[in-house]
């Protein structure tokens, strides 16, 4: 009898019924936060708890929050999103969430939740190693790792000169055709390609409408995977482009929205000290744009193509949605980066700057910016992640 409880207790702990007792020496308590179930989600700030850690659970202290998504918002800037359906009762909580074998810093823990009514108590606890727990944010090696993007992976980031952002899409599957729209006078692109995040899109066709009325026919018939680009596709660089046409078709597996953004490599010259750009827009030329992430912030390193004579002066640009604009490091062609600090609201229609060069004109090699998307505080969290993010524009002026 004694032979057959003791096997069944060995049976029980693998199983991980027993497992608790084991796993609590492990986490530590990180945070403590109601919540109002009203609301669509909370943020918790954890950014002052000691150490590094391994990964985190949430813990219902009280009440019974039905959860549908968690995100993690490291003090690298990378982000980890977490989409289940998690319905905790008092005493529960869920099991390991993005748990890995690297000590990391956390900034927030971004828990939304359906609606329903009353209130809750969340703990955050987090898995912690000894080592982990000895870990200060001063570490050089954790402190100066380098960020990654929020949402896009880096091998989406704009690091290939002169590829310009120049519009987007979000696309569903309810209807096989949208239209990007462009605008008349932009800029003159050599040729242009498509980046997709999200989901895959299998693209049919691109029509390619300029400004004078005539189009370009483009034949792609590929897939193109989420977080990745299609290949180069050249056009006539000699006219405006008014919209893009796009068709494409659903995956059998397809499941939610895609969002499709349109880069190009401007003509030769439109950058130029002589170039074609400088007759639009007052001399303000779009030197890079990206999507931004809601939490943490992107630091995306926009490439700028040929520019002799250079810019002396920047603006910044927010469309589709506000965003919190926090720094933009300029690394010029030759001397020191200059750096502009802030941290402002950046509205839809309201360009923030100029910031005005220390030494005047000078040749730009690329532009260093961090932002994020700002999500409504009425609408709560869910609105950052239904919502769509902004597309942050960075223009220069001769």
């Amino acid at each position: 009898m004694f032979l057959r409880l003791g096997l069944a207790g060995i049976v029980l702990m693998t199983a991980g019924v027993l497992m608790p007792a084991v796993a609590e020496d492990k986490l530590a308590l990180i945070a403590t936060q109601p919540i109002d179930l009203s609301g669509s989600g909370v943020s918790i700030d954890v950014s002052q708890a000691p150490g590094a850690f391994r990964g985190i659970r949430i813990r219902a202290k009280s009440g019974s929050p039905d959860i549908d998504r968690i995100q993690i918002a490291y003090g690298d800037s990378t982000v980890h999103n977490e989409r289940r359906p998690i319905l905790l009762t008092k005493g529960e909580r869920t099991r390991a969430i993005a748990e890995t074998n690297t000590d990391r810093f956390i900034d927030t823990v971004n828990v939304v939740n359906k609606l329903a009514t009353g209130k809750a108590v969340v703990e955050v606890l987090g898995i912690q190693t000894p080592d982990g727990a000895k870990k200060r944010r001063s570490d050089p090696v954790l402190a100066e790792a380098p960020p990654e993007d929020n949402h896009i992976p880096s091998a989406l980031k704009n690091t290939d000169a002169n590829d310009i952002m120049f519009g987007h899409q979000n696309v569903g599957f309810g209807i096989d055709r949208d239209v990007i729209k462009v605008g008349g006078d932009l800029g003159k692109f050599n040729r242009i390609r498509l980046r997709v995040l999200g989901n895959d899109v299998h693209v049919n066709t691109l029509r390619v409408i300029f400004v004078d009325g005539t189009e370009q026919k483009i034949d792609v018939d590929a897939d193109i995977k989420a977080n990745a680009r299609s290949p180069w596709f050249g056009i006539d660089g000699t006219r405006f482009i008014r919209e893009i046409q796009m068709t494409y078709r659903a995956h059998p597996n397809f499941d939610g929205q895609a969002r499709v953004e349109v880069t190009g490599e401007y003509a030769e010259g439109w950058l130029g000290a002589e170039g074609e750009g400088r007759k639009y827009h007052e001399g303000w030329m779009l030197l890079g744009a990206q999507t931004a992430g809601f939490t943490g912030f992107d630091r995306d390193i926009i490439r700028v193509g040929a520019n002799e004579g250079g810019f002396a002066r920047l603006r910044i640009e927010a469309v589709d949605r506000a965003i919190t604009l926090k720094e933009i490091r300029v690394k010029y062609a030759s001397g020191p980066d200059e750096i502009f600090t802030m941290h402002e609201r950046v509205d839809p229609g309201k360009p923030y700057g100029p910031l005005e060069f220390k030494g005047g004109k000078a040749p730009i090699q690329s532009i260093e910016a961090r932002y994020r998307s700002r999500f409504d505080l009425v609408k709560g969290l869910r609105s950052a992640f239904d919502g769509r993010p902004a597309v942050v524009q960075i223009w220069g002026q001769h």
